[in-house]
């Protein structure tokens, strides 16, 4: 009975360590999503959508453990951000490169950020 009770409690403590290493995962993706809903309801008169569909497939990169394409995707958000793409200010484009420069795991997955002036983008991505 002892070992059956073990058993049984070590495979739930492996469950939770599992389930709070994948959360752990995508937390920064989740933080920054939580950012720009907030530009998003400060800032409205843009589109939003195609960041909100570049977080979408960074979340789902994580989650499958593809680094290349957090790489790629990741690469794609800063740039945009820095060109200003779909309409957005420079406030909040200013305000969430930033944030997302806090709290992107930059080195770990090897993301080119793009630095300088910001100028007209290109929105094929």
């Amino acid at each position: 009975m002892k070992v059956a009770i073990a058993a049984v409690l070590m495979a739930g403590a492996l469950l939770c360590l599992s389930v709070g290493t994948a959360w752990a995962e995508t937390a920064w993706v989740d933080e920054i999503n939580s950012s720009l809903s907030f530009t998003m309801a400060n800032y409205p008169n843009a589109n939003w959508e195609p960041y909100q569909q570049k977080l979408n497939k960074v979340h789902d990169a994580v989650s499958r453990g593809d680094g290349q394409a957090v790489r790629m995707e990741m690469g794609k958000w800063f740039r945009m951000l820095r060109h200003r793409d779909f309409g957005i200010s420079d406030v909040a484009a200013d305000e969430l490169y930033n944030f997302s420069l806090m709290v992107t795991p930059i080195q770990e997955y090897g993301i080119a950020v793009p630095a300088g002036p910001a100028g007209l983008g290109d929105t094929s991505y």
